[in-house]
């Protein structure tokens, strides 16, 4: 069994391999667009979470909020964050991502973002008490201590500040079924969550949990020409009260006591 750093360290190694091959500038002008060069359907479901993180914040003044994102990767969410948000920083344990992520939306005008190289579980670049919001995606999943995290979100927001984070749900066919079907690969060191699990990180870190979604039947994985079809079913089935429990994403909004 591998021990915490080596964990980490995989996790480093494996995204920064992957920042270096995609750092060129052909890369950051493809589709002179400032998202992430993907498919129509990856698009889509980065569209879907940072809308959904939105709205569970919706009552918020948004000019002058202190918020961070923690776990930007190549800045797939950070420019969707920094078209809201004036006071913005965003971290990665990714040297090479965050390199990538700060180039990328540099090269398309997006100034304001403050990034930093940090682990998601002591957030040592910030001073306690420092944010309002906190945003986290797709990361919590991969620290090999989840708890730590939470512990250092909720240090780092002021009394009464939001943490908005989601997590893959465990009993989501497609990560249960699916894709061991169709022989695609688990994220490194990946875990899943139900929402009891994802509800108790919260509470156990001293969070008051004030609501919690799950949504997207869509995978980011999905062909694009199937796209609209699944538009449809998103829309129908996260609103049925059973079907709605089997979405893959679950999300929580938690507020600091």
């Amino acid at each position: 069994m591998k021990s915490e750093s080596e964990i980490k360290e995989g996790i480093v190694k494996k995204y920064d391999d992957e920042a270096k091959e995609f750092d060129t500038p052909a890369w950051l002008a493809l589709d002179n667009d400032v998202r992430v060069p993907e498919p129509g359907t990856a698009h889509y479901f980065v569209a879907r979470k940072v809308a959904m993180a939105l709205s569970l914040c919706k009552n918020q003044l948004f000019e002058i909020l202190e918020v961070l994102e923690v776990g930007c990767s190549f800045g797939q969410m950070t420019a969707l964050l920094a078209k809201k948000y004036s006071h913005l920083a965003a971290m990665d344990i990714s040297p090479q991502s965050v390199q990538l992520a700060e180039k990328r939306l540099r090269s398309y005008g997006i100034s304001h973002v403050r990034f930093a190289v940090d682990d998601a579980e002591s957030l040592n670049s910030y001073p306690d008490n420092s944010f309002d919001i906190i945003f986290s995606f797709s990361t919590l999943r991969f620290c090999p201590s989840p708890e730590k995290a939470m512990t250092a979100i909720k240090n780092k927001l002021h009394p009464g500040g939001i943490a908005i984070i989601d997590f893959p749900n465990k009993k989501s066919p497609w990560h249960s079924i699916l894709k061991p079907i169709l022989g695609i690969k688990p994220h490194i060191y990946d875990r899943l969550y139900t929402r009891g699990e994802a509800v108790d990180l919260f509470k156990k870190a001293g969070f008051n949990v004030d609501c919690v979604k799950c949504f997207l039947f869509t995978s980011r994985r999905l062909p694009s020409f199937l796209l609209p079809l699944f538009v449809v079913i998103d829309f129908v089935l996260e609103r049925l009260p059973f079907f709605h429990g089997f979405a893959g994403i679950i999300m929580i909004k938690g507020v600091k006591k």
